[in-house]
């Protein structure tokens, strides 16, 4: 069996898991991007010291990485699945209280800070803090992307605003950012200026976040969550 068969067949019998492979892939394919921009500034940095010896080693370097960069991109394309097999973090929440007894065995301590390279899967948010600025305490992770895409737009609103019409900030079938929500499964509108998709998972929220970052010339680690609650070992 190859892995285009392999894939077909978990889309088929395992939607979820292809929905956890797809962001979690989406996820590398950011950290192989910013391995490629670390690389390009090694070749202007050997350029600009005259080391001209070491710009084809670091080339060579970029060459292979941007392989199996275009591998991943192929391999999400494939796993792709319909968005709406994806579950709601509302539906998540009610199902969790519903089947967690005890609440306080899962409340995890929210000073702790958490960085987007982590899985957001079965846990919930406390807050998040971007540049060393005070914590922005919500309640979950469509808060937070709704919060953090309240504080870009205050930055610069043109380039947000541009985002409806930005293939890479838009998912292959649907948009999440958009003007006229029509064509939006669970539109919300922020700032009073742009409608954001909010049928998204955790993780999915997460990958986005880190796009929004990347477009603002934030550094990821710039970005710190804090977490309200584990629910990984109740699962």
């Amino acid at each position: 069996m190859d892995y285009q068969e392999l894939i077909i067949q978990i889309k088929e019998e395992f939607p979820d898991k292809a929905i956890d492979i797809m962001e979690s892939l989406e996820l590398l394919s950011v950290a192989i991007n910013e391995t490629i921009e670390s690389v390009g500034k090694k070749i202007t940095k050997s350029f600009s010291e005259k080391q001209y010896d070491k710009i084809p080693y670091y080339s060579s370097i970029a060459e292979e990485i941007e392989f199996y960069e275009k591998k991943i991109e192929e391999i999400i394309s494939m796993v792709d699945v319909d968005d709406d097999i994806i579950m709601e973090e509302e539906t998540d929440e009610e199902v969790e209280v519903k089947t967690i007894p005890n609440y306080s065995e899962y409340v995890v301590d929210h000073n702790i800070e958490h960085t987007l390279y982590e899985n957001f899967t079965h846990k919930r948010p406390f807050g998040f803090k971007l540049n060393d600025h005070h914590i922005v305490e919500v309640k979950t992770w469509k808060d937070m992307l709704i919060r953090t895409s309240e504080y870009l737009i205050a930055i610069d609103e043109k380039k947000f605003l541009s985002f409806e019409i930005k293939a890479s900030m838009n998912g292959k079938k649907n948009k999440y950012f958009a003007i006229n929500p029509d064509d939006m499964t669970r539109p919300r509108k922020v700032a009073g200026k742009i409608y954001i998709e909010m049928n998204q998972s955790g993780n999915a929220i997460r990958n986005l976040i880190i796009k929004l970052l990347k477009e603002y010339n934030f550094k990821i680690s710039e970005y710190k969550v804090y977490f309200r609650a584990d629910y990984s070992s109740a699962t």
